[in-house]
């Protein structure tokens, strides 16, 4: 039979059954084996003659299920990359965790993700410009302490990681024209066409293409409140610090990818040129 020994192992297992059943004492029983007393005490003490596992018998997590959950799903709505993402949940959702943690609990990226367009200075000598937005709808079963049913409409420009969300509490289709005619006002470019994931809205007065898509994702269940899963809760509104939240993302760190400028200032500086 394989026997394997902790690496730093001064003892066997036959020596240490030898240590258990000795009369001899402690010192004794070291100078005749070469080794400490300390060994020789601490198998006596023992039962077993296999190393004890090193593994921790409690393994606590950095990060709550939920949490994880709503990690990857805002990875996945900006395609972040893993340090804006940091800045995100630590500042943004004040979810206290490293850089490390966080990657340990990123799900491997998708194939829709891998393949994805490029973005930034690639997009632009590549010959895409920022002229389309893809917004979406979320509908949300909260906690009562949050409103209960809740919806989630969010938009991103896809060349520069541009985002605009908002919650409410109740859809008609006045809100959502509204909410777009907001939206493309608030964009820093002249948006050309829009592709819209579960609900349909109509732009009479904008001379702007509508690419409808069906609705992708049913109704996300959250049956704890969001305060205990997003610290920030405690302090804000859950209202206004998704536009905080947005807002921090499209001005608050510079990109690589987007020449060292935010999301903002990289679609101002391409309107200033046009």
């Amino acid at each position: 039979m394989e026997i394997k020994l902790h690496a730093n192992a001064t003892t066997t297992p036959r020596i240490r059954r030898y240590l258990q059943q000795s009369a001899k004492s402690d010192r004794e029983l070291a100078v005749e084996l070469g080794i400490s007393v300390t060994t020789v005490r601490r198998w006596r003490n023992r039962e077993q003659v296999s190393d004890n596992h090193t593994t921790p018998k409690v393994i606590h997590k950095a990060l709550r299920q939920e949490q994880v959950v709503l990690v990857n799903a805002l990875r996945d709505a900006t395609a972040a990359p893993l340090d804006e993402l940091l800045l995100l949940v630590n500042d943004g959702l004040g979810i206290a965790v490293s850089r490390a943690t966080l990657s340990r609990y990123l799900k491997p990226a998708s194939a829709a993700q891998k393949g994805a367009a490029l973005q930034g200075k690639k997009a632009l000598k590549a010959g895409v410009m920022p002229q389309q937005l893809a917004l979406h709808h979320l509908p949300l079963s909260l906690h009562m302490d949050d409103g209960g049913e809740q919806h989630l409409l969010w938009a991103r420009e896809p060349v520069s990681g541009w985002c605009y969300a908002r919650l409410y509490a109740g859809l008609s289709p006045q809100l959502l024209t509204r909410w777009t005619c907001e939206l493309l006002e608030a964009c820093p470019v002249d948006i050309q066409s829009i592709e819209t994931f579960g609900f349909e809205v109509t732009l009479p007065e904008r001379v702007v293409t509508v690419k409808v898509h069906p609705q992708k994702n049913s109704a996300v269940q959250v049956a704890v409140p969001l305060r205990e899963i997003i610290p920030r809760l405690n302090v804000e509104a859950a209202g206004e610090l998704l536009i905080q939240l947005c807002e921090f993302y499209n001005r608050g760190k510079t990109q690589k990818k987007l020449g060292e400028s935010t999301p903002q200032a990289f679609l101002e500086a391409l309107r200033r040129k046009d």
